[in-house]
């Protein structure tokens, strides 16, 4: 072990200003390169889990697909968006089944604040649709109780309709619009997507520099050890 070492230090004597230039000729390309500065895409994600009110339309996770992958669900409710971003959309959004009735949306654009815009809107835009016809069925169920609660029925009728206005309260009960469950965040996505800075890449090449020189010193002693 003792000349093993010996021989350790006496290669990095010998090469001593090889071991300390390569660290920082890496450390210098890492500065120095360009990585960073191009355009980057950005992919966002928002999760929906559907509501539950008997509404195929908007409850059926096939339906909502097609819904949110065709032409006019934008020119109904984003028309603005739909005219300046009809091409993106069409190419770039994925609107995917989960599990338990979600919904995954996943977009791709340039700048990330556009990829999360976008995919917001399309969101918020499901949301509020899905919201008006649930207030809709919450309504009818509503007016239909306070009917049947008004309506005079003969004594005999009573069991039957307490057993309705219970089927009604449950129904109301068990219905739920839909939900974002997740919303596209720029913070978030600008994170994974972020390219390393100038000190950051500087420090990445010094350090890579450090583990090649070390390795350079090292390993022709461990060849030679297991050689014997």
């Amino acid at each position: 072990m003792g000349l093993m070492i010996q021989r350790l230090k006496e290669r990095s004597k010998k090469y001593f200003l090889i071991l300390i230039a390569v660290p920082l000729f890496l450390g210098v390309i890492g500065w120095l390169l360009p990585v960073g500065k191009e355009a980057s895409s950005y992919t966002t994600e928002a999760t929906i889990t559907l509501g539950s009110y008997n509404n195929p339309s908007l409850n059926d996770p096939k339906r909502v697909i097609t819904l949110l992958t065709n032409a006019p669900f934008y020119e109904e409710n984003l028309a603005m968006l739909w005219e300046e971003k009809h091409e993106e959309i069409t190419t770039k959004l994925q609107v995917t089944a989960g599990a338990d009735y979600m919904i995954n949306l996943s977009y791709t654009d340039h700048p990330g604040q556009s990829a999360v815009e976008v995919i917001n809107k399309i969101s918020d835009a499901f949301i509020a649709m899905d919201r008006e016809r649930f207030q809709k069925k919450q309504t009818i169920i509503q007016e239909s109780i306070e009917a049947l609660k008004d309506e005079k029925v003969a004594p005999e009728a009573m069991v039957d309709q307490q057993r309705f206005l219970y089927e009604l309260k449950t129904a109301q009960n068990d219905i739920k619009p839909a939900a974002v469950l997740k919303s596209a965040n720029k913070e978030a996505i600008e994170t994974a997507n972020r390219a390393f800075n100038s000190k950051e890449r500087a420090v990445l090449g010094i350090l890579l520099g450090i583990t090649i020189s070390f390795l350079w010193i090292v390993f022709p002693e461990i060849v030679r050890k297991q050689s014997f």
